[in-house]
């Protein structure tokens, strides 16, 4: 389906970035495009893009086709595309932005992982993407004829914020911000604002059109079952997925099956919106939320706001602002085929179309929008909202033969519970629970739960924070003879304290290492954790016969000894001689201790300067030169790990992450770095080695085999599955020094390829080069012997 869309202008006050590109949140499991003030998503068919322009603006990496994908690199899609839908009433002009989709990108970005920037003391998440529209511009005239729909400028601007973060419990969804600010000179009245939708859900192979079988509805979070069955307050959230979640030979599979002559998996997930505002609570009635859908054959509508000649989807501006302000809720898609002639509620569906639209064999498009609001000159309304997604959607492969007739049951076999509890956090983070931040004394609304007061619900004003891990070190690699050397330094992780306890939660370091860059294929190769214990408090009040808790931070093993022992200096004290079954009894308490974690101080992971001086422990005015490395960073936190028994001709990925040791109060399991924002690639063989031993520059393999199976060795193609095997073909050259030409000729002298390398001496792949045996006139090479220079 297809939904009107606004265009935009930049204004730039933060660090912009290339019109070309697409503007992707990317750190989290959920992949999205967010590239226009009053868009989201976006198919890249729509845009007429190129392969060669379709790059991420911050890696420049080429991008997914569609919307969005989740999870991140599965190649499954989740979005087609999204976008805002804005209409008022201006003296008695009934009136719609004007809409279309219009490749010009412009959008600024800032992030908290970037301390340097000038822009990271007003950053929210680990990716800001803001991007600004005007409706007064004429810019469009030229692309489109507005006067079709009768479309009038409303003279507003429209301000689009995303956040997202990679934590574990961030990592499933993307926050908006949108501002509507009036810059005309007349009062817009019963402003409407709406999120249209189209889903596109399915495996994507990089050729095929995902087909539309998707189903979608509206459902309602109003309690998420945990210890004390707490109550979330009201989120509804506008959900697609697949109509049965691709099943092969009866089953669900996450991994890639030949079916029918393609390569396949099931797609289980779902997707959808929700506006982060308890509504209800803050606008007391006064704000009327409509859900509508539609396909190009039928729109549901209710008996009470009928409109006349509006059978599928809107195509006036009156029509739209009909779907905005109707204040209807429709059935869920699947519901279509049950609705009759009698139904006291809605009008009879035509029944040509019923059973298909029911099954989702038809292409439908979602509107999800709240209002009215009054706009005077100068007049700014927020409307936050979240895209989140779930996994594990679907849990019956043979669901769908319960449709178009029996609807219900095919409800019971969805699985809502992990979209629902994304929803939730999505509604913490823009309103943090039990934080009272305009300091007027609510902290919002709690409930009891076996006698602690818990927070599950925010004070009403936005606070868009998300509890996060200490930051990841900053590290470097250096290549080694069948190794790779990697120093680090954990100057901030370590001294960093969190946004909400202000405490420094530093617990330790992972190192991370794989043959590509997808997090399955990452190993843990090392870690540094603290030595430090919780402690268990017994409280005989909780459930039937009493519970033990964790109600503080870990004790480090020094403050036990000198709170629990014969002394500060008991070199015997062991904490963890104290169990559940034989605790540790004084006058007004009985608890035991488990160790926080790991406890392992690897000591494959050493200090670099075992002697620098700890610069907590001294006053910043006595800190001197050697206090200090090179690059600025305290000695006494910088560390090494070596990699070894590594080949020399194989590329690998390293990341080094930091996690915090939790919070047990508000439920928060430790939290860790992403890792995979921040790898680092290398090959374990140093250049000054080649240079001292005379090694020449090498190609490999030599002869390239085109039955030797590289593929299924894993020395090509790792990540790229879904490609065909000729598009994932490579020769290395090795020993380059950092800048130089490579020609490739044929023995008739024919220039086959020219390859330009021109890579830092300091990145610790410089010395090589790959050839992907495609041609300077873009066909694969044919077998035969080749020279090169």
């Amino acid at each position: 389906m297809v939904f009107v869309l606004i265009y935009f202008e930049l204004q730039i006050s933060a660090r912009t970035l290339d019109l070309s590109c697409n503007a992707v949140h990317d750190v989290g499991k959920l992949v999205l495009k967010t590239n226009t003030a009053t868009f989201l998503g976006g198919n890249n068919t729509i845009f007429g893009i190129s392969e060669e322009e379709r790059v991420n603006c911050l890696t420049t990496k080429k991008v997914f086709e569609y919307g969005a994908e989740y999870p991140k690199q599965s190649r499954i899609a989740c979005l087609n595309y999204g976008g805002l839908v804005i209409g008022g009433i201006i003296d008695n002009d009934t009136l719609m932005s004007r809409f279309y989709y219009y490749r010009t990108f412009p959008k600024e970005y800032r992030s908290v992982l970037e301390p340097a920037s000038n822009n990271y003391e007003n950053a929210i998440s680990e990716q800001d993407f803001i991007s600004i529209y005007q409706d007064n511009i004429d810019t469009l005239s030229q692309y489109y004829d507005f006067s079709n729909f009768g479309w009038k400028s409303l003279n507003i601007e429209v301000t689009k914020k995303s956040y997202a973060w990679s934590y574990e419990y961030t990592e499933d969804f993307v926050l908006f911000d949108i501002e509507i600010k009036n810059i005309g000179v007349d009062i817009i009245r019963e402003v409407y604002v709406g999120i249209g939708i189209s889903f596109a859900v399915g495996y994507y192979t990089g050729n095929n059109i995902i087909i539309d079988d998707d189903i979608g509805g509206l459902y309602n979070v109003n309690q998420l079952q945990n210890d004390c069955a707490n109550e979330v307050g009201n989120i509804e959230i506008l959900w697609g997925a697949d109509n049965d979640g691709d099943p092969i030979d009866g089953e669900f599979t996450n991994t890639l099956t030949h079916f029918e002559g393609d390569l396949i998996k099931s797609a289980t997930i779902v997707s959808g919106i929700c506006f982060l505002d308890n509504l209800d609570e803050r606008y007391k009635g006064q704000i009327k939320k409509s859900f509508n859908w539609w396909t190009t054959e039928y729109t549901p509508q209710s008996k009470q706001s009928y409109r006349e000649l509006l059978f599928d989807l809107p195509s006036t501006r009156e029509d739209y602002y009909h779907e905005l302000s109707n204040g209807e809720i429709d059935y869920d898609q699947i519901y279509t085929s049950k609705i009759t002639q009698y139904d006291p509620s809605w009008v009879y569906p035509d029944q040509e179309h019923s059973d298909d639209i029911s099954d989702g064999f038809s292409d439908a498009a979602y509107l999800l929008s709240i209002g009215p609001y009054d706009l005077p000159p100068g007049a700014t309304v927020s409307i936050p909202f979240a895209y989140v997604a779930g996994e594990d959607f679907h849990t019956n492969p043979n669901n769908i033969d319960y449709l178009p007739h029996s609807p219900q049951t095919y409800y019971k076999n969805l699985d809502f519970s992990d979209i629902a509890k994304n929803a939730m956090w999505a509604r913490w983070i823009y309103d943090n629970p039990g934080v009272d931040t305009d300091g007027d004394g609510d902290s919002g609304r709690y409930v009891e739960c076996n006698g602690e007061r818990i927070w599950v619900e925010g004070d009403g004003i936005p606070d868009w924070k998300a509890a996060g891990p200490p930051p990841a070190p900053y590290f470097w690699l250096t290549q080694q003879e069948d190794a790779i050397h990697v120093r680090f330094n954990g100057s901030r992780s370590e001294t960093e304290k969190d946004i909400f306890t202000k405490i420094v939660d530093f617990e330790g370091y992972n190192i991370y290492f794989g043959r590509d860059d997808r997090e399955a294929s990452l190993s843990l190769v090392a870690s540094y954790d603290l030595v430090n214990y919780d402690k268990y408090v017994w409280h005989p009040e909780l459930d039937e016969g009493g519970k033990y808790i964790v109600e503080d931070i870990p004790y480090s093993l020094d403050s036990l000894k000198c709170l629990y022992s014969n002394g500060c200096d008991d070199s015997l004290f062991d904490p963890t001689r104290f169990t559940a079954v034989a605790p540790l009894v004084t006058s007004d308490s009985i608890f035991y201790f488990t160790k926080h974690h790991n406890n392992a101080l690897f000591s494959a992971i050493s200090k670099v300067y075992p002697n620098a001086r700890d610069p907590r422990f001294v006053p910043e005015d006595s800190l001197i030169d050697d206090d200090f490395t090179e690059e600025g960073f305290y000695k006494y936190f910088e560390y090494e790990f070596t990699i070894d028994n590594l080949l020399p001709t194989v590329e690998y990925w390293v990341n080094i992450t930091a996690f915090d040791f939790g919070s047990p109060k508000s439920g928060l399991q430790a939290l860790e770095t992403s890792k995979t924002v921040g790898l680092q690639m290398a090959y374990p063989l140093s250049h000054e080695e080649v240079v001292d031993n005379g090694n020449e520059i090498f190609v490999y393999p030599n002869p390239y085999r085109i039955d030797a199976n590289y593929r299924g060795k894993s020395f090509e193609g790792i990540g790229e599955e879904d490609r065909h095997v000729d598009r994932v073909r490579k020769i290395n050259f090795a020993n380059l020094p950092p800048k130089c030409e490579i020609k490739i000729f044929s023995l008739d002298g024919d220039l086959i390829r020219h390859l330009h390398h021109d890579v830092p001496a300091s990145d610790p792949t410089y010395t090589h080069h790959t050839w992907d045996l495609i041609t300077r006139n873009t066909q694969l090479i044919v077998s035969g012997m080749y020279y090169w220079t």
